[in-house]
């Protein structure tokens, strides 16, 4: 009768184990799938809206793309949008332009960017008044996005087309 008792008390205290191992890795498992869907932010995409994404991109700072890789509400990749990939990286294939910052209204998507190389900004705006979905990323940056390195003809174009971001 005591090798019963011994034997019910060791399998009792392995399933209270089991089962406490099993309910903490289904926690941690249901924390890091909500992030897709309720913190984006903590994966390093950034919703700008109409498909386009801001993203942390390992080792050269933040890119603007086309959202193609998309789980829940994260962004994992797509086509770049800002900068052009042939302004991000150098001959030899090191980052050199990165997004500082980025901000959106419904209709447009403002960008400032900076150059390690030249120590030079841009600025971009976006305009997001089409179906973005539908279009390729070259159609979008050939026709929808323009690019200023003078920050004074980019505060006037912002005036001009009405475009109430701030930084």
């Amino acid at each position: 009768m005591k090798v019963y008792k011994s034997t019910d008390r060791i399998i009792h205290f392995l399933g209270k184990g089991i089962l406490y191992i099993i309910g903490c890795l289904l926690t941690v498992y249901i924390c890091f799938t909500a992030t897709e869907w309720f913190w984006p932010e903590l994966n390093g995409s950034y919703s700008l809206g109409n498909g386009i994404y801001m993203l942390e991109w390992d080792g050269g700072g933040r890119i603007i793309v086309q959202g193609s890789n998309i789980h829940g509400n994260t962004c994992y990749g797509g086509s770049q949008l800002i900068p052009t990939y042939e302004n991000q990286c150098d001959s030899i294939g090191n980052f050199v332009e990165y997004v500082i910052d980025a901000k959106s209204s419904d209709s447009w998507i403002i960008a400032v960017t900076n150059n390690t190389i030249s120590k030079q900004r841009k600025y971009y705006i976006l305009d997001k008044r089409y179906d973005l979905e539908k279009m390729t990323a070259e159609d979008i940056i050939n026709n929808r996005i323009e690019s200023f390195t003078d920050s004074s003809a980019f505060a006037k174009r912002c005036l001009n087309d009405r475009i109430n971001i701030k930084w």
